[in-house]
């Protein structure tokens, strides 16, 4: 790195700390930020795919929000994950931003420590979203809706109801593109596919907020994501037929304009 983009690297870092920061981000780690955003990390354990969570969040700080003070502090959670000591989770409390971040906290332990196993791609991504939620409560300027959204959508993958099984693909609020969780799924599925498939369904699914003829298209738009997922890995156009159900098959039911993860949802069902 030339001195160059070390001094702008440092002025963005002291810049940037004249806001409300994340505690313990390091100016010494922004000269070598640029270096440890493009490098490979972690392996294909839990803790693994944890540090490239976190290297995610690095380098969405870094050049998203221009952010590389707290930038290294994702680094930090990367790196001791990768050498397979996970720091603990934020804890609202030091930011100032308790209420029902506290209790989700205690329940994305819990969740995590349940079914990491089993979806170790979507709870390490469920992981690592519970401390940008937090960073994005905590940050002026931040929609924490945004994050809140990303947060359900691996969540309601981390831990799939019972109901609906685990050929389901969860979405985040408001939101059709499929999550990292979603894409980890989808691709599960077809390569669990035998030659004796004749048809295979996909129906989208919404929660209550909004109109019958908004997440009417809303959901047919979450099918078609998750059927083109399936074509451009080698499925048969032919046997996908594709449905919206908009809001009116909850998997969990709840009154009108309630944000429910687990309806925000794609079902796949396979036929042979």
């Amino acid at each position: 790195m030339n001195n160059v983009s070390r001094t702008m690297i440092v002025a963005a870092a002291l810049m940037a700390a004249g806001c409300a920061n994340l505690p313990g981000g390091s100016i010494g780690q922004t000269f070598t930020q640029q270096s440890f955003l493009s490098s490979s990390i972690g392996d294909d354990s839990f803790n693994g795919m944890l540090a490239r969570e976190y290297q995610k969040l690095a380098v969405a700080n870094a050049v998203t929000q221009v952010n590389w003070l707290d930038s290294t502090v994702y680094r930090q959670r990367a790196e001791a994950a990768a050498a397979g000591s996970p720091m603990p989770l934020f804890e609202p409390a030091s930011f100032g931003v308790n209420g029902e971040l506290e209790s989700l906290r205690a329940s994305t332990i819990a969740t995590v420590n349940a079914n990491a196993a089993e979806r170790p791609a979507a709870c390490a991504e469920m992981m690592a979203l519970y401390d940008q939620l937090v960073e994005w409560t905590f940050q002026p300027g931040l929609d924490a809706s945004v994050a809140r959204a990303a947060y359900d959508s691996a969540a309601a993958a981390c831990s799939p109801s019972a109901m609906t099984g685990d050929m389901v693909v969860f979405f985040g609020f408001d939101r059709s593109d499929l999550t990292a969780a979603a894409m980890a799924t989808i691709d599960e599925i077809v390569g669990s596919l035998s030659d004796a498939v004749s048809a295979i369904s996909v129906v989208g699914h919404t929660d209550t907020v909004g109109s019958l003829q908004y997440n009417q298209g809303l959901s047919e738009r979450r099918a078609a994501s998750v059927a083109n997922r399936m074509v451009s890995l080698g499925v048969d156009p032919g046997i996908i037929t594709r449905a919206g159900r908009s809001w009116t098959e909850p998997a969990v039911d709840t009154g009108p304009n309630v944000r429910e993860a687990r309806n925000r949802r794609v079902e796949i069902t396979v036929s042979e």
